[in-house]
This record gives C-alpha cells, structure tokens and sequence, in this order.
C-alpha cells in the first residue's frame, strides 16, 4: 500500500488526465511551477498543505477519501450527524423507515 504522499499524488494525477489538463496547464492555472505540480503527483516531495489543498480543490480531489478510504463511504454531512445526534438507536432506525416508506410512496404515485 502507497504511502499518503503517494496515494495523494496518484489521485491528483488521474483526475488531472481525466480532465485533461496537462501538468503545466494546472501549474500555470494555480499560479504554481510546473515541478511543484510534478513532485506533488510522484510523491516525491512533502508539499504544503496549501499546495495540496489547491491542487485538490481545483480536481475535485477529497483528501479524506484518499487518506482514509475506507471510511470514505460511510462519511455523513454535519448537518446529518446533528439531525440525529442525541438520539437513540430505535428513533433512528424509525426515521429511516419512515424516509424509505415515504420514498417507495412517492415512486409509486409518480408511475
């Protein structure tokens, strides 16, 4: 398994392709050098946070989701974690039935 700094850098390059933009292209668009942005996607630098958040910011990159992946499917808003803050387990569970009964209405009524 990569380290953090890998994993970092091999995300940012594949969203960097996928929107194809050329590394100088992103360099010159974040005010950065090309090599920062080079060193950034090897892994072959510490680059500070500012840097890295830029770079993540502008390709729609979560660090959260590359630094911690497993429990990047299971992250909830704050607004969700303070709706049901408080609560019991049986009273959440009961909203949830109650979300999931409403919905199949809806779906249903809507054919």
């Amino acid at each position: 398994m990569p380290n953090p700094v890998e994993s970092l850098g091999i995300a940012l390059r594949y969203a960097r392709k996928k929107q194809k933009l050329t590394q100088q292209g992103l360099a010159n668009e974040l005010h950065m050098s090309n090599r920062t942005v080079i060193n950034a996607e090897n892994g072959t630098s510490n680059p500070k946070f500012e840097t890295v958040a830029l770079l993540a910011k502008r390709l729609n990159v979560s660090i959260d989701a590359v630094l911690y992946p497993a429990s990047a499917d299971i992250s909830l808003s704050k607004t969700v974690v303070d709706f049901f803050a408080g609560k019991s387990e049986e009273e959440i569970e009961t909203y949830i039935s109650l979300c999931q009964q409403i919905e199949a209405f809806r779906s249903g009524k809507q054919r």
